[in-house]
């Protein structure tokens, strides 16, 4: 039986993009089939380098310092006074990082079993860009400037790479708003247009652009928001396909499950609503849940009960976010347990 593929979100703990693209596919080339640029501008605070060179440009100031230790001492940000935020102003640096990424990536296919693997440019969504920078602000009003810049930035990556690189959006606002209104988070979806808004994103982007979909719970110190029940990101996840634009591919849908360590007694109710996910024909699933806390041997458990609630094997294995905010020997440990857990 065929190994099923590895997934990584997209963050490495490495010094640069070489280094972190080629211990990537050196640990699992033959089972990606995208390849991350590791983020290495980014990848301990996620969105804070962006939101601080905004800061250094002028785009935005701090309303209220922070030193990013809890989410509560997340800096608080506003757009400075007589200024007015728009698309044009906000530089948000993914076709930069894709720039730098490209030829490590066009290297690395010539000598790496990389034949059916693209480049992946990640990148959190608009609202969640605005709900970080402008909090409860950020939400409808100052929202727009953030999508038009993500567009600009998907279309000159695109016009760079081509059909070679996937787009992921990472939807960390709007699974979080849907974990937290649980049972309500339908309603939410529908007024706040969570699932709408990030196939809006893609809609926008020029026709034959390449999407994957990153379902975050966020990881500020590895620390996610904890799901009850796997229900908000099956609802999220079938809200975003069913609006999804034609013209553009969904390649895959990611979902987080933390350690996937939960109790017998209360295994099976909250992977059950995996049976009600509703994917477009040829998009892959890929079960965050690759962790250093269980053993392996407990994970394989933790596949068949994933796999048992969605009704067949899942097209990949990945860790619930990215491997950049944990120390370089657990990342290249969970690399190799991911690899292992794809051929179970």
């Amino acid at each position: 039986m065929r190994s099923r593929a590895v997934h990584f979100v997209g963050s490495f703990p490495a010094t640069n993009t070489d280094a972190a693209m080629r211990a990537m596919s050196d640990t699992a080339g033959p089972l990606l089939h995208t390849l991350p640029t590791g983020e290495t501008r980014r990848y301990e605070y996620y969105v804070r380098p962006i939101l601080e060179e905004l800061v250094a440009a002028g785009v935005l100031e701090v309303a209220r310092p922070g030193q990013w230790r809890s989410l509560r001492d997340v800096p608080r940000y506003r757009v400075p006074h007589g200024r007015t935020l728009t698309g044009e102003l906000i530089d948000l640096g993914y076709s930069r990082e894709a720039a730098e990424a490209i030829p490590v990536f066009t290297a690395l296919r010539e000598t790496r079993d990389l034949s059916g693997t693209a480049l992946q440019i990640g990148m959190p969504t608009d609202l969640s860009l605005a709900v970080v920078a402008l909090r409860a602000r950020g939400l409808w009003s100052r929202r727009k400037p953030f999508a038009q810049a993500t567009g600009r930035e998907i279309a000159a990556i695109r016009e760079a790479a081509g059909d070679e690189v996937v787009i992921q959006l990472e939807a960390t606002a709007e699974l979080v708003s849907m974990a937290m209104t649980q049972p309500l988070h339908r309603t939410v979806d529908h007024r706040m247009g969570l699932g709408r808004g990030i196939a809006a994103l893609a809609a926008a982007a020029p026709e034959g652009t390449r999407f994957g979909v990153h379902l975050c719970l966020g990881s500020l110190h590895n620390k996610g928001l904890p799901l009850r029940t796997a229900r908000p990101l099956v609802d999220l996840a079938n809200s975003l396909a069913r609006q999804w634009p034609s013209g553009r591919t969904l390649e895959y849908v990611h979902a987080p499950f933390a350690a996937g360590d939960r109790p017998p007694a209360t295994r099976e109710r909250f992977y059950a609503p995996l049976a009600d996910l509703s994917l477009p024909a040829g998009t892959r699933f890929y079960a965050g849940f690759v962790h250093e806390t269980p053993t392996e041997a407990q994970q394989r458990k933790t596949l068949t009960s994933i796999e048992a609630a969605l009704g067949r094997r899942v097209d990949g294995v990945a860790c619930a976010c990215g491997l950049g905010r944990r120390p370089r020997a657990v990342a290249d440990a969970l690399m190799a347990r991911a690899v292992a857990l794809a051929g179970v």
